[in-house]
């Protein structure tokens, strides 16, 4: 063995056996419990479809039966991402509660009252945490989070609110491509045909607004034709072809990758 060889071997264990500093050691622990606690509190997933799946109609069998999902393990930063919109979402939330006070034309709506005043019978309250009310549509096997209700200068609209990097927000010129089907969703459920979503900055927190209106169309090719869609293939346990026509990223976070290349196209 070479005298050069020997030398690239003693850097080598050298190098490995290098005692990490203590601050890249620290941050290092603080992403592992950061990971470690995630995992603790994720939830099991319900076999009930949720707007944000409606996009794609293999993803929401494989959801209503319940396949094996690909294992999930966010990273720090995409969880800190989600925890950092989490609150923006209630502040948001907050704050638009109170605009009333100031003399603003902005009523906001409890959603279990708007439920019962409505006599909505297909819904049904499942919990709420703050402003933020998860609710079950019955007859749809929908099941979905709402940010909000409100009655805005005598119009009543869905609220959603979006935060996302300043690239796409700078770009921001309607409601996103995949963010249709998910207000659609909603205004199917409560019988509102405005959707209000508004977009957040999460660097600079600017902000943008803008409504979807939603026909009787939409309703039946965003929502009731792709459950109805879907619950034909759930009953025969095939997977339905992939979709052609899937909006631009719609398969980045999916779950059911592994299974999707098996049931191929």
């Amino acid at each position: 063995m070479s005298r050069q060889t020997l030398k690239n071997i003693y850097r080598m264990i050298e190098e490995a056996t290098k005692e990490i500093p203590l601050e890249e050691s620290f941050v290092a622990d603080i992403n592992v419990a950061i990971q470690k606690l995630d995992e603790q509190n994720t939830k099991q997933s319900s076999t009930s479809y949720n707007p944000s799946s409606l996009v794609c109609v293999r993803n929401m069998y494989f959801k209503a039966t319940n396949a094996p999902q690909d294992e999930r393990k966010a990273s720090p930063e995409l969880i800190g991402m989600g925890e950092a919109g989490t609150d923006r979402h209630e502040r948001l939330q907050r704050v638009i509660s109170e605009m009333s006070r100031f003399g603003i034309d902005c009523e906001w709506i409890s959603v279990p009252d708007f439920i019962e005043s409505r006599k909505l019978t297909d819904l049904e309250v499942v919990s709420q945490d703050g402003f933020e009310t998860l609710v079950h549509h019955k007859s749809l096997n929908m099941r979905f989070k709402c940010d909000g209700i409100i009655r805005y200068k005598g119009q009543y609209f869905i609220l959603e609110i979006k935060t996302e990097s300043i690239h796409k927000w700078q770009n921001r010129q309607g409601v996103a491509e995949e963010h249709v089907a998910q207000g659609v969703a909603y205004s199917t459920a409560f019988g509102i045909n405005q959707v209000m979503f508004l977009y957040e900055n999460r660097d600079t927190c600017g902000k943008k607004a803008y409504i979807l209106e939603v026909t009787d169309e939409m309703k039946m090719d965003e929502v009731i034709g792709k459950i109805e869609e879907a619950d034909y293939y759930v009953k025969k346990l095939v997977p339905p072809p992939k979709p052609t026509d899937l909006p631009r990223n719609a398969c980045t976070y999916c779950l059911y990758k592994t299974e999707c290349q098996k049931a191929g196209a």
